[in-house]
């Protein structure tokens, strides 16, 4: 546009020039002549000069109309740049707005993931949560039923011992009343005396008999302790899964060897995959891990009451598509209560499936 208002004040300039060009040349006589073949018009032949004033005048005039509407698109044109720069300055705040408004899709998206991530891992752990409260109910009930027995017990040795009072306060009356009668007559009191010395031989074999009862009884007590420890068997054998891989995950995991093939004395929880010695003792513990090292590495970590007492890793080999193993072993002394589990350490996977290459074993040696 600024080059075409050029081109037309070019021009403009040009033709007003030609035309003061054309006022100082000497005017030729026949250029004034009239026409033979037309009338003549007295307006224009009367006076040249006139003519000529006239014409320059109305050139002028629009010279400087032309002038003035080129000044007023000048300025217009200014206007529409002043107009077209603010309009790209606006373009791009909006440009900039929707780019952090697509950043802050993206953090909000990610963030909604990570919520629903750790949504997904806090119902699993209420989950595990509830099963872990069934079966601690099933573990009150069981102890509240012991209790019931054993308060039956105290509720016998009361009624026992209530007739035993009953039986002296009955033995006693009889002494009231030999004592008694043996003021009547001194031959009766003699009798009686022989019958208390017999009284008394009885009653000190008694005292010996029940001595010896007393004896037996805590000699059985023993014998009944012992045999509860020597009766008292554990041994659990489990494997881990047959889901196939296991991992890598970005924070350890227990391993909870579900798949129970052996579990007396329920000391083994495969919802939990915790170990709890349930007497004290010496206990024997081993491991077997499987893996595929040409991915990610496999180890595992072995946690005896929250600390980690052994360590187990095979680093990750390229170009080897074998099982690798991974096998370990402890002997511990264990309190009533002491727990022991595996841990999948992080950024390490393990294997299993239905041919049970990842297992988890351990018993009872002897009682202490």
């Amino acid at each position: 546009m600024r080059a075409g208002l050029s081109l037309l004040l070019c021009l403009l300039v040009s033709w007003a020039l030609e035309v003061q060009a054309s006022e100082g040349v000497e005017t030729k006589p026949q250029g004034f002549l009239p026409n033979k073949k037309q009338p003549l018009d007295h307006d224009t032949t009367s006076d040249p000069s006139n003519y000529q004033s006239s014409t320059n005048h109305d050139i002028w005039t629009e010279l400087r109309i032309l002038r003035d509407m080129v000044v007023e698109q000048k300025v217009e044109l200014k206007n529409i740049e002043g107009r077209l720069r603010e309009t790209e300055v606006q373009a791009d705040e909006q440009k900039m707005e929707l780019l952090l408004t697509k950043t802050s899709l993206e953090v909000l998206k990610r963030d909604h993931a990570a919520m629903e991530e750790r949504l997904r891992v806090s119902e699993k752990q209420v989950e595990e949560l509830k099963k872990v409260n069934t079966e601690q109910s099933e573990e009150l009930s069981d102890l509240t039923a012991r209790l019931g027995a054993s308060e039956k017990q105290v509720e016998d040795l009361k009624k026992v011992n209530v007739e035993l009072r009953l039986h002296l306060e009955n033995q006693a009356a009889e002494l009231l009343s030999i004592e008694a009668r043996v003021t009547v007559s001194d031959s009766e009191m003699q009798l009686l005396t022989r019958k208390m010395d017999d009284f008394q031989v009885q009653n000190t074999a008694q005292e010996v008999e029940l001595t010896s009862l007393m004896d037996r009884m805590n000699t059985t007590e023993c014998r009944v302790d012992s045999l509860i420890k020597q009766r008292t068997k554990v041994a659990f054998y489990a494997a881990l899964t047959n889901s196939g891989e296991v991992g890598p995950y970005n924070t350890p995991v227990v391993l909870k060897f579900s798949k129970v093939f052996t579990n007396i004395g329920n000391a083994y929880k495969p919802t939990t995959g915790f170990f709890t010695a349930p007497v004290k003792g010496v206990y024997y513990f081993r491991f077997t891990i499987c893996g595929y090292p040409y991915k990610v590495g496999i180890g595992v970590q072995l946690f005896y009451n929250g600390k980690s007492i052994m360590f187990n890793v095979l680093g990750r080999f390229e170009y080897n598509e074998n099982f690798e193993y991974l096998s370990n072993a402890v002997i511990l002394k264990l309190n009533v209560g002491d727990e022991l589990h595996l841990i999948l350490p992080e950024r390490e996977a393990i294997f299993d499936n239905e041919n049970n290459h990842s297992t988890f074993t351990g018993f009872l040696l002897f009682n202490m």
